[in-house]
């Protein structure tokens, strides 16, 4: 005989369905704890515990004196798959857009010399972008790529709506097979928390990371940062030998 489910966590399932399905939308407000409290047969105390439950998941917000209300769902950045960011959040149901602040032919910086193993003189391909899932911006990605391997990159696409993976592909043969990635808690300065629309010195994440091709060149290095509040980082992780 299965075990049975609390009961604060199937009515944390029901309101948890209701905002999946649409039926409960960003902004809108959670019924009152006696309505879910009387609807449930429970009490409300297993109502708050129920509503702890979904705002330690992020789906909803507290705002005192006022209820509680449906927040912006928190975005799953998986670091154990080689994905694009296109490609990321639209497997997750929702809309990736971006607004290209930089896209220029650049000499690198050392770090990206040493990365990319760039012999001098070398120049890369800049692709600087505010990424947006939703219309909201919710991370700032500076991308590099040897402009040897891919000649008129910036000719090939608007990258304000284009997937640089499925352009590396489809016109370079560039196929990502395996990433180095860094990823590190910090605070906003003020270039970055401008253009999320953050406070400057609200929590980000800064991720690094350098892409290798099927043949094992480093063929892009990526600098990003993310808003603390918008993304959970998931790894799968198995049992490495004794």
């Amino acid at each position: 005989m299965g075990q049975v489910q609390p009961k604060y966590l199937r009515i944390a399932d029901s309101i948890a369905e209701q905002i999946v399905s649409g039926r409960l939308k960003t902004g809108d407000q959670i019924p009152p704890e006696r309505t879910i409290a009387e609807e449930f047969a429970s009490s409300r105390m297993t109502v708050r515990q129920a509503l702890r439950h979904l705002s330690d998941r992020g789906l909803v917000k507290a705002r005192v004196g006022q209820g509680t209300f449906v927040g912006t769902p928190v975005i799953q950045q998986q670091l154990s798959t080689l994905t694009g960011f296109t490609e990321e959040i639209e497997s997750q149901g929702r809309a990736a857009s971006s607004i290209v602040i930089e896209a220029a032919r650049r000499t690198p910086d050392e770090e990206a010399v040493q990365r990319l193993g760039l012999k001098q003189p070398a120049e890369v391909w800049r692709i600087c972008r505010v990424r947006l899932v939703d219309q909201e911006p919710v991370a700032l990605e500076t991308t590099e790529l040897s402009a040897d391997l891919t000649p008129g990159l910036l000719d090939r696409a608007d990258f304000a709506s284009a997937s640089l993976y499925a352009t590396l592909r489809e016109h370079y043969g560039l196929v990502p097979a395996t990433a180095e990635q860094t990823l590190a808690a910090t605070s906003a300065d003020h270039s970055v928390a401008l253009p999320l629309r953050i406070q400057t010195g609200a929590p980000v994440l800064r991720l690094s990371r350098l892409t290798r091709d099927i043949g094992g060149r480093a063929f892009e290095f990526v600098r990003s940062h993310y808003r603390g509040d918008a993304f959970e980082m998931k790894a799968t992780l198995t049992l490495g030998d004794d």
